[in-house]
């Protein structure tokens, strides 16, 4: 029943009602465009990488390419590694909006306004040495000179919290700030014993060592124990014949450490920009590599750094299907416009909802007040029943009746008009046969 009366007051609101309506909606669209306009996202981004020739470097120049598809500039700023990429997008004035830290790197006390876009893998720390014997354990390494890396570097980091369980970081040990480049070349000369360098297959500097007849790789005995003591550090394996199947190079499983390399942003980054970042991610780091097999990074592996919200949609449901169909400008434009549009619909909803009441209230209040005088007239009559009254009441129920036949109201309020009028009939009828009695004598 009040859906077929709904349903009747909507068909008779006047056209324009019904432009007042479409009016709002068009408003509320257009001032969303404007907004999400406003905040479109940039077309030009800064990623902190890593030394030149290093995993890190190398990425950034795999997002470089694939966000130009876009249209969208990616500037890469070199750094000495993980820790000098943290504190960059750390520091607000820093201009710098995405980067490599590796786990452990800080703390999430020190991470409010970063979030990560996911794991993109592991960053195997290598051991290379030159040595007649073979080492097994970083104990082994007492009193040898080691390249541990830069200031700024993951690999420093994590070499000196290794050694020191060793107790191997005093003299006669002699540890090197040497950046990848110097630390090969001085391994490869015999200048230094040893080098601790973090990389992935993709390094062309760990290639090179690899390949080196002068030099060998640790095999870590105490992979296992070393990730209980620093959380941080994860136990990997490198496959027997992973180089080279026919000529099983290596000839035997590798046991190594690796930390967990995440993509981190600044938690004001564009959510279109956040998703061209995660689709990037999963074209450079979705395949097999040697520590990982295919499918299994990126992925959220939540430790030093809280998940983005985008980020963990991602994963879960994919990208908004608008990027799939529409050109990237056009698509993020829609999507923040959508996302800008709906609290405003949510409130927009209830108004337009309350239309029918609001119409039907603005209308019936026309009735309100001739009611008002008929009651009131009715019970003066009751009071005040004299035969010298009878002539003035005919005359204010002859105007009332005169003013509801004035009222102008659309088709489906004029059952109101009518039993407002058979009410009026009813007090005329009451006062008629008050006429009556009186001209009978029998008041």
């Amino acid at each position: 029943m009040q859906a077929k009366i709904g349903r009747r007051i909507f068909s008779s609101i006047s056209n324009r009602g019904v432009l007042i309506i479409l009016s709002s909606f068009l408003f509320v669209a257009l001032i969303s465009i404007i907004i999400a306009n406003h905040f479109k996202p940039p077309d030009n981004l800064v990623m902190t990488t890593g030394f030149e020739g290093g995993a890190y470097a190398i990425f950034g120049e795999r997002y470089q390419q694939i966000l130009a598809r876009e249209n969208i500039h990616l500037n890469l700023i070199p750094s000495s590694g993980s820790v000098e990429n943290f504190k960059r997008l750390k520091d607000e004035s820093y201009r710098v909006d995405v980067g490599f830290v590796q786990d452990g790197t800080s703390s999430l006390s020190e991470t409010n306004n970063l979030v990560s876009l996911g794991a993109i893998g592991y960053s195997p720390l290598w051991v290379f040495y030159r040595s007649q014997d073979t080492f097994n354990y970083l104990s082994e390494l007492k009193g040898k000179r080691i390249a541990i890396g830069p200031e700024g570097s993951g690999v420093r980091k994590f070499a000196i919290e290794l050694l020191k369980l060793n107790n191997i970081v005093a003299p006669p040990t002699i540890l090197l700030d040497l950046s990848g480049t110097a630390a090969n070349k001085g391994l490869l000369a015999g200048k230094i014993d040893a080098v601790m360098i973090f990389g992935t297959e993709d390094n062309a500097l760990v290639k090179e060592l690899l390949n080196s007849p002068k030099v060998k790789l640790m095999n870590f005995r105490q992979a296992e124990a070393y990730t209980r003591r620093i959380p941080a550090l994860s136990h990997v394996l490198l496959p027997q014949g992973i180089l080279d199947v026919s000529q099983k190079i290596p000839s035997q499983d590798i046991h190594l450490l690796a930390v967990t390399t995440n993509l981190i942003v600044r938690k004001d980054l564009h959510p279109a920009l956040i998703y061209l970042l995660l689709d990037a991610a999963v074209e450079i780091h979705g395949n097999a590599g040697w520590m990982n097999k295919r499918g299994e990074f990126p992925a959220l592996k939540e430790l030093s750094f809280p998940s983005s919200n985008y980020a963990e949609r991602f994963y879960k449901s994919g990208r908004p299907f608008l990027l799939d169909y529409l050109p990237f400008g056009i698509a993020a434009l829609i999507d923040r416009t959508i996302l800008i549009m709906l609290p405003l619909v949510i409130i927009l909803i209830p108004l337009i909802r309350s239309i029918p009441w609001l119409y039907s209230w603005r209308h019936r209040r026309k009735f309100h007040q001739w009611y008002r005088e008929l009651k009131n007239l009715e019970l003066e009559i009751i009071k005040s029943p004299g035969r010298e009254d009878i002539s003035g009441y005919h005359e204010k129920i002859n105007q009332i009746e005169a003013s509801i036949n004035k009222i102008s109201v659309p088709l489906a309020f004029f059952d109101e008009i009518y039993k407002l009028q058979e009410h009026v009939d009813l007090v005329r009828g009451k006062l008629t046969r008050l006429s009556n009695q009186f001209k009978e004598g029998n008041l």
